[in-house]
């Protein structure tokens, strides 16, 4: 995906999310415990504020505590123009600054086109209803938590000895696409892009793989084949 596909992503995720939740800002989020939906628009326009920031080159800002009620869907909707006004002003073949050390440009419009994407599907969720992730997005998303979240955060939770998950999108794919093989080794998280056999194998969408890996759903919409402990060991230990 490139610059213009993140954002539009990203625009049209954003919106979904506000217009979800901000008609039932008083509902509790159920993959956010202790969440309203007021509480996730109020985070998500706090992130768009401070990502703006950090674009910007930005590093001691004070993001502004969320208005209550009503009017906290405005608040965020202006820090989204925020942040795509910034993202919009970069270099997109930069070198930029992050959480996660020097980045290329893309880091940021992907990074946030993904949080749009879990919040979004978060707020429909709290309405009893969800729609899938965008598949390029979604493989994207995978990719990110392998290669960024995962190593940032650390992964001492899911060491092992060998054991292994390997993960099939069954999207329309180019030959050699969407497939991981996920070893939990002694220090921790291993994976390749590889078609391999594991000691759990789940196949479907990447969308529910995606939103599986980031604890959003179970595995029900899924064909999942071995042991399954793997992947309840997983969602015990990924908290994202």
């Amino acid at each position: 995906m490139d610059r213009t596909r993140y954002l539009d992503s990203l625009r049209a995720d954003a919106d979904l999310l506000l217009r979800t939740a901000g008609g039932a800002l008083d509902r509790p989020v159920p993959t956010c415990p202790g969440w309203s939906c007021e509480r996730l628009v109020g985070h998500v326009g706090r992130v768009w504020r401070w990502t703006a920031a950090w674009v910007r080159g930005e590093r001691d800002i004070q993001v502004e505590r969320a208005p209550a009620g009503d009017a906290v869907v405005a608040w965020a909707r202006a820090g989204l123009d925020e942040l795509v006004a910034a993202i919009e002003a970069t270099d997109p073949e930069a070198e930029v600054d992050t959480w996660a050390g020097p980045q290329p440009a893309m880091f940021w419009p992907r990074r946030m086109a993904i949080e749009a994407a879990l919040h979004r599907v978060d707020a429909q969720l709290a309405v009893g209803e969800r729609t899938p992730v965008d598949t390029a997005l979604a493989l994207e998303a995978i990719d990110e938590l392998f290669t960024v979240i995962l190593p940032w955060r650390g992964t001492p939770d899911l060491r092992g000895d060998g054991e292994t998950i390997h993960l099939h999108a069954t999207d329309d794919l180019p030959a050699g696409e969407g497939e991981w093989l996920v070893t939990l080794g002694a220090d921790g998280v291993a994976v390749e892009r590889t078609h391999a056999k594991g000691d759990v194998a789940v196949r479907g969408p990447a969308s529910e793989l995606v939103l599986l890996l980031w604890n959003r759903t179970g595995h029900e919409r899924c064909e999942v084949f071995g042991d399954r402990s793997l992947l309840d060991r997983w969602r015990r230990a990924v908290t994202v």
